[in-house]
């Protein structure tokens, strides 16, 4: 797409009635923020308020559309609250009367205040957020025309109030437009929305919204609520029912740098965006992560800031057709960090080149803005516990990295972020993709796997023929990935990438791997049918060698016919297995459970006398995906040569998970 067209499709909604969305000047959540952003993109040429070319119109969302999400006593009590004092009746029992109003649906507790008109402005961003969403998706709600010019990409500011709840409002945030704009398109579609939120707070409201939902997954990425409201976004935190896995949470540890926040941030996103195959992606950019925040305590630059917003548009390209919503949220220090790293998404949405300095003239009319709230600024760092703090006005857009000492104890923070994501991962991601997007390779003792399993050169048996009812299927093990290349995946096969095109791409991602092993059943036609996989472990199991996991896929369409077990038998035939541990897990991780029409204690049976027929046995385990999922399965199959030091220490682990500890 070129840049000129990539503006074309690209649109930034917003409305100077926004800026009413303000709780006053001792507040945190102030609008200026939003003006100095606003200024900032017209001062510098990257958007302009009158072209059409780069906006959109919006409305207010309907009483209908809020309802989606919040309770009706609660938007009546919004309405109430929102009128102002002047305009009431008898006034001791008018206040007594919002007084009640304003504890019972969390308007007294300070962090959300009410103020007059509230209902109308936050409708209004309510709305903005369905619009976008609507227009992206091609809903008669949005922006009507042609799809091939119709906006790919759409950035609302003032949307992203993440914790607002069906019942009350919460961390200043009165109504959830991101919820309701993902519960107008679940109802007018049947699209599947990928939520990622960025923000330092975890994004709790929306993630309560849909935590039974399969059609939504939400990922967020915070800092840990053992220190920060609103004290939620456990790892544990997986969801409800068929939404279970589908809530996924990174808490991040305090003081966490550009460095870790990206290695975990590119360890977790790109294989749960693969597996759960999103048709549109809806990010919150709060830029409370920046290190000048002063509410929060991670210690974050713009580098990480823009690494996370090439992400959330790379994404949105490679797995949903370029639809993106991105949306604005927390962020704090609203002079000298909001208006640089929005300005950066709205660069990055729209294809523009960023400019290296600040206006000048945009720098004179908001440092003196700044300056008069800098002592304050310098005490909210020092009681966030911050020690460092860069008492000055920016003239770049990209933070200079001089501005950031390293911070202490940076390793153990690092380490701790890696085995929060590595447990994420051992959850939630099946073993292939695991493997294709492994964030630190880990590499066999050997260099190739087929080098391993052949010693001295020695070749086993690569194809054979099997006759099924329906017709002969070749079978065909360590396949190079030009071979797979070549081959199609049949309709069926979509277990692990949930769309079949996607799935021939990652069996060539897997065979291109020295560290996996890939055998396929495949028609005379070049039809993939099954295929099973044989990987080195992964970062789970750092400090074990010789441990093997095996997945196997059959296609819905070519099921009961005993391709499973004759595939499987195939693919684990090798002499040189008996020096190894193999094991198997997962209760989805083999084939579409949704698909099949049986219940989860019954398929875990079938796949339980299934890997039997090649020598597992199950084994009682604390490995968290089965840990937490009583209908989930261990299998193992010791090789007959594997030293009993080797066997006792694996054992020893499948009973003792060292990241389960402290959770």
């Amino acid at each position: 797409m070129s840049s000129t067209h990539a503006q074309t499709r690209a649109r930034l909604i917003f409305d100077a009635c926004e800026l009413l969305y303000d709780f006053g000047h001792d507040h945190p959540f102030q609008a200026r923020r939003l003006a100095a952003l606003i200024d900032l993109l017209e001062s510098s040429g990257l958007w302009r308020s009158g072209d059409e070319r780069q906006s959109l119109p919006f409305r207010p969302a309907s009483m209908e559309e809020l309802s989606l999400i919040h309770h009706p006593e609660y938007i009546s009590a919004v309405q109430q609250l929102s009128m102002p004092e002047e305009n009431l009746g008898d006034p001791q029992q008018e206040q007594a009367k919002r007084a009640q109003l304003a504890r019972e649906y969390g308007f007294a507790e300070g962090d959300t205040p009410a103020i007059a008109g509230m209902h109308e402005v936050a409708a209004r961003i309510a709305g903005g957020t369905l619009v976008a969403l609507s227009t992206v998706m091609g809903l008669e709600e949005g922006e009507t025309g042609a799809p091939e010019e119709r906006p790919l990409h759409i950035f609302h500011p003032a949307g992203g109030l993440h914790h607002a709840w069906a019942e009350r409002a919460s961390g200043f945030c009165i109504y959830n437009d991101i919820a309701v704009a993902i519960a107008h398109v679940l109802r007018s579609s049947e699209a599947k929305v990928l939520y990622i939120d960025f923000d330092a707070h975890h994004g709790d409201g929306v993630q309560r919204a849909f935590y039974d939902e399969p059609r939504v997954m939400t990922i967020s990425l915070h800092e840990t609520g053992r220190y920060l409201f609103p004290g939620t976004g456990d790892v544990l935190e997986l969801g409800n029912g068929l939404g279970r896995g589908y809530s996924v949470n990174l808490p991040l540890a305090p003081f966490t740098e550009d460095d870790s926040y990206i290695e975990v941030m590119n360890a977790l996103l790109p294989p749960l965006v693969l597996s759960f195959a999103p048709d549109v992606i809806i990010s919150q950019h709060g830029c409370d992560t920046h290190a000048w925040d002063p509410l929060t305590h991670l210690e974050l630059t713009t580098r990480s800031i823009q690494a996370q917003v090439r992400c959330a548009h790379r994404l949105a390209h490679t797995y949903c057709h370029g639809r993106w919503v991105a949306l604005g949220g927390g962020g704090y220090d609203q002079f000298r960090v909001v208006p640089r790293v929005w300005s950066m998404l709205w660069a990055e949405m729209s294809e523009q080149a960023l400019p290296e300095q600040l206006p000048e003239q945009w720098i004179e009319r908001w440092r003196p803005a700044w300056e008069a709230v800098k002592e304050q600024e310098v005490l909210e760092q020092e009681l966030a516990g911050k020690t460092f703090f860069f008492a000055d006005f920016p003239t770049t857009f990209e933070d200079q990295a001089e501005h950031f000492p390293p911070q202490p104890r940076r390793w153990s923070i690092s380490l701790e972020n890696r085995r929060t994501a590595a447990m994420l991962r051992q959850i939630l991601v099946p073993s292939p993709i695991r493997k294709v997007f492994s964030a630190a390779q880990r590499q066999s003792p050997l260099t190739d796997l087929y080098d391993l399993l052949h010693p001295g050169g020695a070749h086993a048996e690569q194809s054979e023929v099997f006759e099924t009812p329906k017709e002969s299927i070749l079978l065909r093990n360590f396949c190079p990935p030009s071979l797979v290349e070549r081959l199609t995946v049949d309709s069926g096969l979509h277990a692990f990438a949930r769309l079949p095109e996607r799935e021939h791409q990652l069996l060539v991602d897997i065979a291109r791997s020295p560290d996996c092993a890939l055998t396929l059943a495949h028609t005379s036609a070049g039809a993939i049918v099954g295929e099973v996989t044989l990987t080195f472990g992964d970062d789970w199991w750092v400090g074990l060698e010789d441990i093997y996991e095996v997945t196997i896929e059959v296609s819905s369409n070519w099921r009961e016919l005993g391709i499973a077990r004759k595939l499987l038998a195939f693919a684990l035939e090798l002499e040189t297995l008996e020096d190894m541990i193999l094991f198997a897990m997962g209760l989805s991780w083999h084939w579409d459970l949704e698909g099949m029409g049986i219940t989860p204690r019954h398929y875990r049976e079938m796949i339980r006398q299934l890997f039997a027929s090649q020598g597992f046995s199950e084994y009682e385990t604390t490995e968290p995906d089965i840990n937490l999922e009583p209908a989930n399965i261990l299998l193992v199959r010791i090789g007959k040569r594997v030293d009993q030091y080797v066997a006792n220490r694996f054992l020893r682990r499948i009973s003792s998970s060292p990241h389960l500890t402290g959770l």
